[in-house]
């Protein structure tokens, strides 16, 4: 199992997209400045609010990559706060790349 997370900074107003095995603690690791250069690294307040389970890492890159090709912060706080286009997403996800998101 591998799953895409995003998470979020109340302080600095962004989101973050990315694919672990453990968002709970990989969001830890991002409040704590774990990786040094990461992008997140200039906040401490990130908060999961969103996590997808998929099959493997290779499927949840590829998903991750769609989030982020979207560059928009209304399409990712859409898939937050409405089941509707969240449910949507996923069927579109299945569509396209024939990948299910449980």
């Amino acid at each position: 199992m591998h799953f895409v997370y995003i998470i979020y900074s109340t302080d600095h107003d962004k989101y973050y997209i990315g694919e672990s095995v453990d968002p709970a603690e990989r969001t830890k690791q991002h409040n704590a400045g774990f990786y040094k250069n990461a992008s997140t690294s200039y906040s401490k307040d990130w908060e999961l609010k969103l996590v997808l389970s998929l099959k493997n890492r290779t499927e949840a890159l590829v998903v991750e990559r769609h989030i982020k090709s979207m560059k928009s912060k209304v399409f990712v706080r859409s898939l937050i706060e409405n089941t509707v286009f969240l449910g949507r997403f996923k069927e579109i996800i299945l569509e396209k790349y024939k990948i299910a998101i449980e």
